[in-house]
């Protein structure tokens, strides 16, 4: 465990990205059970206690316009990480298909409470 460090909270950077968090429904719960190395007996609550957080440019007053242009990439990010198999994923990979998968929220303030640069680890 890191050691709490007195933070001076007027000097905390902001950066310049939207969080987008996505959390799956119970239709992917009902997806993802259909699988046959699959715990039965998967739950919502299970699923939901490790969710995907996606930095996304600063879109303004209209995040589901951005949204609507990119769900398929998350889509397929998010299938991708239950089976890598496309062929297992949903045949319909709309934005209405999306929106019955997963719920969205959106974050427009996102700080930067760690020191040192963001670093990316590609997946």
């Amino acid at each position: 465990m890191v050691p709490k460090k007195n933070i001076d909270i007027n000097s905390l950077p902001t950066i310049n990205r939207f969080v987008l968090v996505v959390e799956p429904t119970n239709v992917f719960l009902e997806w993802a059970r259909k699988f046959p190395d699959e715990d039965p007996v998967l739950t919502l609550d299970e699923l939901l206690e490790d969710t995907s957080a996606y930095l996304i440019p600063q879109v303004g007053e209209d995040p589901d316009s951005w949204l609507a242009q990119n769900h398929r990439t998350i889509f397929e990010i998010e299938l991708g990480d239950w089976t890598v198999d496309p062929t297992c994923w949903p045949k319909d990979r709309s934005l209405k298909a999306f929106k019955e998968f997963f719920n969205v929220r959106f974050c427009s303030i996102v700080i930067d409470m760690a020191e040192g640069p963001i670093k990316r680890i590609y997946i």
